[in-house]
């Protein structure tokens, strides 16, 4: 093998322990986009490698290991055949074998990570330059060797682009894009239109939204002008024809740092973008820096007679490595949980809260995994599987409450938990969220939910509020305050570790 191909973004991961109990979960080759996905049940430094006889390139996973050899064969594109390995106890490998008509320079191939469990292996696509047009509105328009969406090579006289190419009659044609209270809203004539939805990021590791619409042309009418300006957290729009056979249209969404993940829903006369977690409105225009709240580690464990712990008494830093915690955000991808007031879902706020409380704690040194960390769909066995895998020191679920929308006068946190060892956990977390934030306090309760029962060890979920409850829904979709139930949460499990007790 000659060369290792740089890892785009390993240094926002960090270096990451290899657990020989990790496995590969997940991979598929999209031979559309040119493009190998795959996910491990704990964080993974990937290491590519080009090797030219054969032409093959390798990405060995340290500390993963795999169930079986696989062997796949794809019809047309780059990638003849992807191959899963496992090449000694504690590195899995895959081996991706090349077309031979497929000319590959490896500095462009890119690899990033989602997260540090969800991987991208982007090949440059081969797809030529062709231009169209007329020889007043010449295009050219081609493939990107640092992404996978397609770019314009014209001069770029706006910033959102609109790709034109000659195709002929389609089921659905696209007339226009608007800006709604909601979302976005873009409007088709025709059939429903049929779509494949995207998560990526571009070369620069910025987030992408990538709507593939199949059978599909842009109306002749449409052009960049018509497309929205920096709302919503949208930095930037593209929208390409591709005369494929059937033909398609790829809209890609360039998002900033305030713009949440967007959810897609289909209907007979257009495509509607809705922000997930939140009101559209509640999206801050222009960028915006996020501070997340930082807890000041604290000294020494003098815990005195009376006293709480972070509450007058002394307490020494936590053992770096000793601790993992396992944080869950409850429901996910096809399950949005409980909806609120004007289409809250609890699943992006809770998400949102998680991914905010495992930095606090890992300010703090604690190695903190998430049964979720991007808007998927997971069962309830395997968040207790995770946890169990990573040997979890304690368990704590997040979740948002809701109740008939007649009742809004239904408002509050509740804790629970099923074991008498999980008690401790659920009282020192209900008891720092109260103090924390003020809210209406429905108490810590017994219950037999599934991810409490299951998991060996101390267990704890939290409903962070009622999304239909008139006072806390509109705290809920507030940013500001889901850093801040973040941090109280936090707090909360920083308390129990420290102190333990009832």
């Amino acid at each position: 093998m000659t060369g290792v191909i740089g890892v785009v973004g390993i240094g926002l991961l960090g270096s990451l322990p290899a657990k020989a109990t990790s496995r590969l979960e997940t991979w598929q080759f999209d031979a559309h986009q040119n493009c190998l996905r795959f996910t491990t049940a704990t964080g993974v430094k990937p290491q590519v490698s080009w090797l030219a006889k054969p032409r093959r390139l390798v990405i060995d996973l340290p500390g993963i290991v795999t169930d079986e050899t696989r062997a796949d064969a794809f019809i047309g594109g780059a990638v003849k055949a992807v191959k899963v390995m496992q090449v000694d106890a504690r590195t899995s490998r895959m081996v991706l074998e090349l077309n031979t008509d497929f000319t590959l320079d490896p500095k462009q191939v890119k690899v990033w990570g989602l997260t540090d469990q969800e991987w991208v292996v982007q090949l440059p696509h081969p797809t030529p330059v062709v231009a169209s047009g007329g020889p007043d509105r010449a295009k050219a328009v081609g493939w990107s060797a640092q992404g996978n969406a397609p770019v314009s090579l014209s001069p770029r006289l706006h910033p959102n682009q609109v790709s034109y190419l000659t195709v002929p009659p389609t089921a659905t044609v696209i007339g226009a894009v608007q800006t709604t209270t909601e979302g976005f809203w873009l409007s088709t004539q025709g059939a429903t239109p049929q779509v494949h939805v995207y998560r990526t990021r571009d070369a620069n590791y910025h987030r992408q939204l990538v709507i593939d619409v199949l059978d599909a042309a842009l109306a002749p009418n449409l052009g960049a002008g018509g497309l929205p300006d920096s709302r919503y957290g949208v930095d930037r729009w593209n929208l390409t024809q591709f005369a494929t056979a059937p033909p398609a249209v790829r809209i890609t969404l360039n998002l900033n740092q305030v713009s949440p993940d967007w959810q897609v829903f289909l209907g007979p006369t257009g495509i509607r973008l809705m922000p997930i977690g939140m009101a559209a409105s509640q999206i801050p225009q222009g960028t915006m820096t996020v501070l997340l709240p930082v807890i000041q580690p604290a000294k020494a464990p003098l815990v005195q007679s009376g006293a709480s712990p972070g509450h007058g008494a002394e307490r020494s830093p936590l053992p770096r490595g000793s601790i993992v915690v396992m944080l869950d955000p409850g429901h996910g991808g096809a399950d949005p949980g409980a909806i609120g007031l004007e289409g809250l879902q609890e699943k992006g706020v809770v998400l949102s809260v998680a991914t905010q409380v495992a930095a606090i704690l890992r300010q703090q040194g604690i190695t903190v995994d998430l049964t979720r960390q991007q808007d998927q769909t997971l069962d309830l066995q395997p968040r207790v599987d995770r946890a169990e895998a990573a040997r979890a020191s304690l368990f704590v679920s997040i979740h948002a409450n809701a109740v008939n929308r007649q009742r809004p006068e239904v408002n509050g946190v509740e804790t629970y938990y099923f074991s008498d060892s999980s008690l401790p956990l659920a009282n020192r977390l209900h008891r720092r969220v109260m103090e924390s934030m003020g809210m209406n306090d429905r108490g810590v309760r017994q219950a037999r939910f599934f991810v409490l029962r299951r998991t060996s060890m101390p267990s704890a979920l939290i409903e962070i509020g009622f999304l239909t409850g008139a006072t806390d829904a509109p705290r809920l979709r507030n940013l500001q305050w889901q850093a801040q139930m973040a941090r109280a949460i936090a707090q909360g499990i920083l308390d129990y570790l420290h102190g333990g007790g009832s």
